[in-house]
This record gives C-alpha cells, structure tokens and sequence, in this order.
C-alpha cells in the first residue's frame, strides 16, 4: 500500500504553483489528498480544470466564498474580534492561528478526520497551525514550506497585530517541523533567524518543468530588431506591483521612429487600476508621445492563463519584467518569484529591480539580465540601454535559454524527494 502525504494550503492550485508542482510529484510514488480552497474569484475555473486533469488525487475543497451566509458569517466574525481581543490571547497558539487567518481552524477541523497519514507538508503560513496541531497530537512527520516570510509581509486589512501573531506560529510551531524548505535563500535565512535555526532545512527554487519551455527558433533569433517586447504577469493587474513606475518610465523615453515597444501585461486586470492608471496614460502617450503612423508603444493584455499556456507564450517576447517597487513589504525584498525563474527558463532578458533577493540571482547567473534601482528614473536608463541594445539581446537569446537548463523543476524536485523518502520510507 502506498503511503499517503497529505498537503494543506490557504490557497487553490493556480494562485498556490509551487503546491502544484510538488503534488504532480508526489502523485507519481505516493497516495495524495489536498485540502485546498475555492476562492470565489478569476482563479476558480482554472482549479476546477486542473482537479479534473488529477484524478488519481484527493481533493478536499473548502469554501472561502460567502454561499453559506451564516457559515461564512461566523468565521469572519470571530475572526474580527480575535484581532480586536488580541493583546488579552496573545500567548494562545489557537487564537494566534485565528487571529492570522479563520481557515486556519477550518482547515484543521477537516484534516482532523483524515485517517492513516504518513505525512503532512503545509504550504503558507495559514496552513501551519492545523498542521502542526494534529502532527503533534498523533505523532505525524511533517514538513512546512516557507512560501513567504510573512512577518516581513504588509497586511493592513488583517489588523495591526498581523506581525505579532505571525511571528508568534513560526517559533511555536515551525521548529517541530521534520525539514523545512523554501523557494527564496533569503525568506529560509530570515526565518531560520526568527525560530532559532532548524536541522534540516533546504532550499528548493521554484522552477518549472523542463518540457514547459520550447528552445527559441532560428526565426525567432533573425526577426527583425525594430521592436523591443516587454513581458509582465501577475494573478493581477493592479497597483503595488511596479506598473505605476514601468509607465511612468515609458512615458518619459524619447524614441526614435524606428524603435518599438511592444508591452504585454497577463493577468486578471483590475478596471480601478485600468481607470485611474492606464487609460490616463495611455491618453498622455497618445497625445504627447506617440507617433501612431509608427506605432512606437503598444500594450496587449491576455487573460490568465494556465502554466504551461504562460510558458509558452514568454517565448514569443524579449525582455521578462520582474518589478518590485516596494520598499515597506520586506517580504517582497527577499522573494525570489516565481516569473524570473520563468523567465530565465525561457531564455528572456531579465529587466529586475534591485531587491536583495534578485540582486544575488543575477549576480549568480550575470548573463541572464541587468539590475535596475528602485525608481522610475533609473528604470527608464535602463529601458533605454535595452533599446539601444536590443540585438545583442536578440542574438544571446540560446545561450540563455541553455545556461538555464539547470534550473528546471526536474532538478530541484530531486531534493523533495530525498525529503519525503528520509521521513516516511
């Protein structure tokens, strides 16, 4: 009989990839089931599509919408008066986990009825308490998955004591992990500092599949040079995430007529940040900037799309945007994110703003792109050098795309399994 892992997250399969990835894994050796969520938002017919593409797994699918009033109502009130009680329960682990997220007692009492399992691995800090309440009450490994370093993360809308409580689960509940990972050196190095170190931690990219990537073709390399093509995504299109200052830095660049910019954002646009952000721009760009006749900017938006359908539309572009403008969220500082691994594997230039995180790939693997500073004006110089420059990135597009061969997800998943097979074989 195969052994079973059970993995939990806050999330649903698009908006949590990296679970993904692990659970197509696991899948291949080991009996599966997924607690997980339906959000109620862009990402919930997506999920459904990849559940039906997983037959052999379990799912377990709890409910974040508000279908159930009363149920619903319940959690999200309880929820409010931890946060407002907090100072007096503190010291509590459970109200910690409440006060955190309310699906975090959801999730457990689901995972509690769950028979025979040989390994839970929580994915986001949500996930951490029920994991670790029912490891330690019936003696099961397990593993946490350090996604973010979410001390170092700015909620406002989860109250003022978010940090205390999030600080709080990771030294009461992640030390009693069997191994940790995590994606970024610098999330798993911060939070070693916060617990007081771990035996066995590991850091485990979050890379893709090999096969998700197609080598660039002669075409592609020999097209003609007169256009430069940005590429962006997110879940989102909205504020917070470095647009605000891309277009600003768009806006500023005096172009020739012979120099092109082809910009394309995927993601769910988000019609405030459309209307208070974009069109306004696209205005001052069509009435100050833009010759139409030579078409010098043109922005295109694609819906979300599925991994593999993401992977292989980066292959149609030049220069992978991966923007963090943030100084306040350190989290955002130490991350390294899932599309600049993307976009290595694919072969783009890398456009990166200068976080730590990001700052040290780079410096690893140089040729792959250029660190930008923090600002509209640096990124604007450093647009201008891409234009300026745009063949050599043309020409170097192989050498890239083979010097990131190593990064693939099939390399670093040899390393989850060597965890899995040290705890429960």
């Amino acid at each position: 009989m195969r052994r079973k892992i059970v993995f939990l997250t806050t999330n649903n399969l698009p908006t949590n990839p990296r679970l993904l990835k692990e659970i197509d894994v696991a899948k291949e050796s080991y009996s599966v089931t997924v607690i997980l969520w339906k959000l109620g938002n862009w990402s919930d017919a997506i999920n459904e599509s990849q559940l039906k593409e997983r037959s052999s797994v379990k799912f377990i699918q709890l409910d974040a919408t508000p279908k159930r009033k009363i149920h619903w109502l319940f959690w999200a009130l309880l929820e409010k008066l931890i946060r407002y009680i907090y100072p007096i329960v503190k010291s509590n682990v459970f109200f910690n986990a409440l006060c955190h997220t309310r699906r975090s007692i959801q999730i457990y009492h689901t995972l509690k009825k769950i028979k025979n399992i040989d390994l839970l691995v929580a994915h986001n800090l949500g996930s951490l308490y029920p994991t670790w309440k029912l490891a330690s009450k019936k003696n099961i490994p397990f593993i946490y998955d350090i996604e973010d370093y979410d001390p170092g993360i700015f909620v406002p809308e989860a109250g003022e004591h978010y940090k205390s409580c999030t600080e709080y689960l990771l030294k009461k509940c992640a030390p009693s992990a069997n191994a940790l990972t995590s994606a970024s050196p610098l999330i798993g190095k911060y939070t070693l500092k916060q617990i007081g170190g771990h035996p066995n931690y590991h850091v485990i990219l979050n890379s893709f599949p090999a096969s998700e990537f197609k080598e660039p073709s002669n075409q592609r390399i020999n097209e003609s040079t007169n256009q430069l093509k940005l590429i962006w995504f997110s879940q989102t299109i909205s504020f917070g995430r470095g647009l605000e200052q891309l277009f600003e830095a768009l806006s500023q660049i005096e172009q020739s007529n012979n120099q092109q910019i082809v910009l394309t954002l995927i993601g769910n646009l988000d019609p405030v940040f459309d209307q208070q952000i974009i069109q306004p721009l696209l205005k001052n760009f069509a009435n100050h900037l833009i010759n139409k006749s030579s078409n010098q900017l043109t922005i295109n938006y694609i819906p979300p799309l599925s991994q593999p359908a993401l992977h292989a539309e980066l292959a149609n572009h030049d220069i992978g945007l991966a923007l963090e403008f943030n100084s306040t969220d350190l989290n955002r500082q130490l991350c390294l994110t899932n599309k600049i691994i993307a976009y290595a594997q694919a072969g783009l230039f890398i456009l990166a703003t200068d976080t730590e995180a990001q700052k040290i790939f780079l410096k690893i693997n140089p040729s792959l792109g250029k660190i930008t500073e923090q600002s509209s004006c640096k990124l604007k110089s450093t647009i201008k050098y891409l234009l300026n420059n745009k063949e050599d990135i043309y020409q170097t597009i192989i050498q890239r795309f083979n010097s990131s061969k190593s990064l693939c997800w099939e390399n670093e998943c040899q390393k989850l399994k060597f965890i899995w097979k040290e705890i429960i074989n």
